[in-house]
């Protein structure tokens, strides 16, 4: 009788020690998912944020719009949960608005008309959500893609007509 007690109490003390070694293990594992998908967010925010400092320092728009700018990429999780999905839309859409700014910066910094740029980021600005709780999914999926096109300026335009056909040509 002595034996079976001591032979239950060593099962279900291995019993505990493996649960708790897989529950460690799990949340081990979620902590690693949850500081990576915080990385990801890092690296394109850090780099969206840059781009628009450098709006404010190039004196291409104005502190309040600035504003308006960040809330973009400020405002993303809070009507929507981290997801694999959410975070990869994320990344896309916050990077295509990046890339689309950096032109365009570019494009400013060599060109003559230097007043387009800014009227075309002010327009931007006057149609984004002005609270918080606008900047939601559809704001992000649906919106903000075609949104983010009125920025482009006109020699843009203009340039993307040219390189298109070649591009045609080239996969014919």
């Amino acid at each position: 009788m002595g034996f079976v007690v001591f032979l239950t109490t060593v099962l279900l003390i291995v019993l505990l020690t493996t649960f708790l070694v897989i529950d460690n293990n799990r949340k081990k594992a979620l902590a690693l998912e949850k500081q990576q998908q915080s990385e990801r967010i890092d690296v394109v925010s850090s780099r969206y944020s840059k781009i628009v400092q450098s709006y404010g320092k190039s004196r291409i728009v104005k502190p309040k719009d600035i504003s308006g700018l960040s809330q973009i990429n400020n405002n993303y999780f809070v009507m929507q949960r981290k997801t694999d999905e959410t975070i990869t839309h994320y990344e896309q859409v916050i990077g295509n608005l990046t890339d689309l700014l950096e032109n365009e910066l570019l494009k400013f910094e060599s060109a003559d008309d230097k007043l387009t740029l800014s009227k075309q980021i002010y327009a931007f600005v006057e149609q984004l959500p002005t609270s918080g709780h606008q900047f939601n999914s559809d704001f992000y999926w649906h919106q903000l893609p075609s949104l983010s096109q009125q920025v482009i300026t006109p020699t843009l335009a203009s340039t993307d007509e040219h390189v298109e056909p070649e591009l045609h040509e080239e996969n014919v």
